[in-house]
């Protein structure tokens, strides 16, 4: 059967619908439409990569996209999975109305502005009312955008990144994930304390991966400067997430922070799961979602201010040779894309194209 993949972002540059695409390739033919953003090119043999540029301005843009999306839809999918964007994906829905969509919605908003907030999650409460077929990341999420009547949960996964089980003679960190609104200054307070504490005890490293719209890993360099840390913390930038296996494997801490929010209190942290399956303890500011997977065999929940994420790192150590890594990764391969793939949306994809 045919499956058409509709995603803003470009093919390898986010997570699920690159797992999606792994895990399904055998099952379906599948065509993945995005942007070209213009970042190094993935493939995935067996999967068909569709690229609309983004010249000209919004309008231009929308219609060259909505162009590209009719003429794969004349492929005549069974399914087509539409990753939500803005206005676009209600569009994209009547198109050919009579084809079955799904509209997966792995976010709320997250705003820091409450009115905008209200207001995009509004809207997308608005979109989702004209998709018979939708699937929401987290239950706590559905409940939020009040669409828990009609949800699918499609929960998040992760994959073994690295296999490389994990010592704890020395403290590396590693936090991988968006720069965006994370505050990830306050973590590089917070490490600074606990490293001019303990530098004398054991060797620390804090790694930093990821960027934002707003040139956000610049900015940290600088502050890591002024910090005087600059030896100890780098911040590598935007990575692609098939290059990521050897920070992983030389990293033993990872870091799941996201500021305590209403908003953020309902998203699952991507990397929550990769780190565990990679056999990391993790360091996760305590959100509901993190409290489920948590515990203190595998890492410590901690506030978000920097004072508690120097006490959270405290623990780390304390803790550091109770810690197993063969265990964690056991413990949590539950949450491997496969998984989620083959024992959820297979079986989901399979009753959409019942109905």
């Amino acid at each position: 059967m045919n499956l058409l993949i509709i995603n803003p972002n470009q093919f390898g540059y986010n997570n699920a619908t690159y797992y999606y695409c792994s895990y399904l390739k055998e099952n379906y033919y599948i065509a993945y439409l995005c942007w070209d953003h213009k970042l190094p090119k993935i493939d995935l043999p067996g999967v068909k990569i569709v690229y609309v540029n983004r010249r000209g301005n919004m309008i231009a843009r929308s219609l060259r996209f909505l162009s590209y999306v009719s003429k794969e839809l004349r492929n005549d999918p069974a399914i087509v999975f539409i990753k939500y964007f803005k206005i676009v994906s209600l569009a994209l829905r009547f198109l050919k109305p009579t084809h079955n969509y799904v509209l997966d919605i792995r976010t709320g908003s997250v705003h820091k502005n409450s009115i905008i907030r209200r207001l995009q999650d509004a809207r997308l409460r608005f979109e989702a009312r004209f998709f018979k077929n939708v699937t929401v990341i987290s239950e706590s999420l559905a409940a939020k955008l009040g669409i828990s009547h009609k949800a699918h949960i499609l929960p998040l996964g992760a994959d073994v990144i690295s296999s490389k089980n994990k010592i704890f003679t020395e403290l590396n960190l590693l936090y991988v994930g968006t720069l965006h609104n994370r505050n990830i200054d306050i973590t590089i307070h917070g490490f600074k304390k606990f490293y001019e504490e303990f530098k004398n005890q054991i060797s620390i490293t804090y790694t930093i991966i990821g960027s934002g719209p707003n040139n956000e890993e610049n900015s940290l360099r600088d502050f890591v400067v002024k910090c005087g840390i600059s030896d100890f913390v780098k911040i590598t930038g935007q990575i692609p997430h098939n290059q990521l296996a050897p920070y992983f494997d030389r990293s033993n801490i990872g870091i799941s922070y996201v500021p305590l929010t209403d908003y953020y209190d309902v998203q699952p942290v991507t990397k929550t799961f990769e780190y565990l399956l990679s056999g990391m303890p993790v360091v996760a500011t305590n959100t509901s979602e993190n409290r489920k997977v948590i515990n203190q065999g595998n890492g410590v929940l901690i506030g978000d201010t920097a004072e508690d994420f120097y006490t959270g790192l405290k623990t780390i150590l304390k803790n550091r040779l109770f810690f197993d890594s063969v265990k964690i990764r056991n413990n949590s391969m539950e949450y491997t894309w496969y998984n989620i793939v083959d024992k959820n949306l297979k079986i989901y994809l399979d009753q959409v194209c019942g109905n």
